[in-house]
């Protein structure tokens, strides 16, 4: 019998890659000081009256403008050139130099050197020179960076930094970068507590969120709780494998084979399973569940193009395939596949079996001399029968007594090994007579 394939093992924490951006799509909080008039016009609505707003200057904004405008084409070493006019220039104002700074740590970003952008933008929002909305929104970033890079505790002070300044009611976004601060940091009940909130922000399930919150039930093998938000998911994003592996893996878990089957079927007709494991699998759980004609099938296309590994274990399934469908012929060829790959002798017992239901007797002994020649067979004896019984079907009597006699050093076989011997001689006998 079978087993049923259960390799869709259940992963506590999904792979960090599928749950968050990647380092290279990471959406940074825009800071808006870029356009002076209009940072003129927002402080000017913002701060007292008599307090001086902070803008930049008509020659600051042109190299800023300028460095924007070499980073927005790739040109990199132009902008940071730019930008270090204003750094290292005496006429320019604090803020000025602390906007450059933070422009630096974008053309940073932009190369996908996290640890200058970290470093940048440190030193920007901790200078004292830039408005608070610009600090709080560098403090935000700082956490999706920090994030990104591996480093959560700094992540988590970071946005629990930005959580204790930002003014009004945090966005759902806010809350999802959080959570994923608190799983990478293995506090699962605030990563559960933060993604819902989350969640219950926005009218539709985010699929990043999804799959946070069933990192954390997994985890916690809360495998009811999960089975309806994978459900869901799967119908919600159908083409994502992901959920359809974790929906199998929790039907095992609550003694949901059928169910695990279907879903199975379902990957499978999406085309969703590629490699020969998958495939491979596939065929076997489809002779688990008694349908060895579509076992056959799966393994039979899959090792004809190649997307199953012509190994002795697939052609051993596939023959059994065969074997369980009747179809007694097509297991020949895989058969024959199998034994010569084996160093034992057992598929070549199997294919002299094979062959003796088809009254090959020439094709059966062949088989049944090359298991023993081989050896490593779990009844070597009763291969002896076997060729003892084939060679009698072929008159061959002296070689089959001889088969026979060899069945016969075993007591288990002893009894029919010497049954079979009388009967030659009997017969044997009647010939002469006659």
């Amino acid at each position: 019998m079978f087993q049923p394939f259960k390799d869709f093992h259940l992963v506590g924490v999904l792979t960090l890659a599928v749950i968050f951006q990647p380092a290279g799509q990471l959406i940074f909080v825009p800071t808006g000081m870029f356009d002076a008039q209009a940072q003129e016009t927002r402080e000017k609505k913002e701060k007292p009256r008599g307090r001086r707003s902070q803008v930049l200057s008509k020659r600051a904004f042109a190299i800023v403008e300028d460095a924007q405008n070499r980073l927005a084409e790739k040109d990199y070493i132009g902008a940071l050139s730019l930008l270090q006019q204003i750094r290292d220039g005496v006429k320019f104002s604090a803020y000025e130099k602390a906007v450059a700074l933070q422009t630096e740590g974008f053309v940073h970003a932009d190369q996908g050197n996290y640890a200058k952008t970290i470093q940048a933008f440190e030193k920007a929002a901790n200078s004292g020179d830039l408005p608070p909305r610009a600090v709080s929104d560098l403090i935000y970033n700082l956490a999706q960076l920090n994030l990104a890079e591996g480093r959560g505790a700094r992540a988590l002070d970071y946005i629990t930094r930005w959580f204790a300044t930002v003014e009004g009611e945090p966005t759902a976004d806010a809350y999802g970068l959080k959570a994923q601060i608190h799983l990478v940091m293995g506090d699962l009940a605030a990563a559960e507590q933060t993604v819902r909130k989350a969640l219950s922000k926005v009218e539709e399930p985010r699929q990043n969120w999804t799959r946070l919150l069933l990192s954390v039930l997994l985890q916690q093998e809360r495998y009811g709780e999960a089975r309806p938000i994978l459900e869901d998911a799967a119908l919600r994003w159908p083409s994502v494998k992901a959920f359809w592996q974790q929906l199998t893996a929790v039907y095992y878990e609550v003694k949901q084979e059928e169910l695990a089957f279907v879903t199975q079927q379902i990957m499978h007709r999406q085309n969703m399973l590629k490699t020969s494991k998958e495939l491979s699998s596939m065929g076997q759980l489809y002779l688990y569940h008694d349908i060895p004609i579509k076992a056959a099938r799966v393994l039979q296309t899959g090792l004809d193009d190649g997307s199953i590994e012509k190994t002795e274990k697939n052609y051993e399934l596939l023959a059994q395939a065969y074997m369980h469908a009747r179809e007694w012929d097509k297991a020949i060829k895989p058969l024959t596949a199998a034994a010569e790959k084996s160093d034992r002798g057992r598929f070549y017992e199997q294919l002299g079996q094979s062959y003796l239901q088809d009254e090959k007797w020439r094709d059966a002994e062949q088989a049944f001399v090359k298991a023993l020649e081989k050896g490593g067979l779990r009844d070597t004896a009763n291969t002896w029968l076997l060729l003892g019984i084939t060679r009698t079907r072929a008159e061959k009597w002296d070689a089959a007594i001889a088969a026979f006699r060899k069945a016969g050093d075993d007591d288990e076989t002893a009894k029919d090994a010497f049954r079979w011997i009388r009967s030659i001689e009997r017969q044997l006998a009647a010939q002469k007579r006659g």
